[in-house]
């Protein structure tokens, strides 16, 4: 699946269709570093998770697996999370700089809505 409509929206398509849930580890997300130039420090989450039109593969894989690809392909690869059983996607921070987070499909672009849905 590509990133297009935003990497949380990516991930929690992979993770309904399969029927499973995700921890994702903030710390592991690759954020390319001119974001940080172009949106404000408060918005770069924001835009790393929901923004769109990105196009990078989203990929759930064998773990071995994964870490063979993520060697290959090099810089800008990661491995940001793993599969759990249930239905909950969550951003996790154990930094303890942020909160975890449940991830929903209520924030980003929806393609057959005539708005931009945000969480209330």
């Amino acid at each position: 699946m590509d990133s297009s409509d935003g990497l949380a929206d990516a991930i929690a398509q992979i993770c309904r269709g399969s029927q499973v849930g995700a921890i994702i580890e903030r710390s592991q997300i690759p954020i390319p570093p001119a974001l940080n130039w172009l949106v404000s420090p408060s918005s770069v989450w924001d835009w790393v998770l929901y923004g769109g039109e990105d196009f990078e593969l989203v990929l759930s894989l064998p773990h071995e697996l994964a870490e063979f690809l993520v060697q290959e392909l090099g810089a800008g690869a990661a491995i940001i999370g793993t599969i759990t059983p249930g239905d909950e996607v969550w951003l996790r921070d154990s930094s303890g700089v942020y909160s975890d987070e449940l991830l929903t499909m209520t924030r980003g672009f929806q393609h057959f809505s005539s708005d931009i849905a945000r969480d209330n």
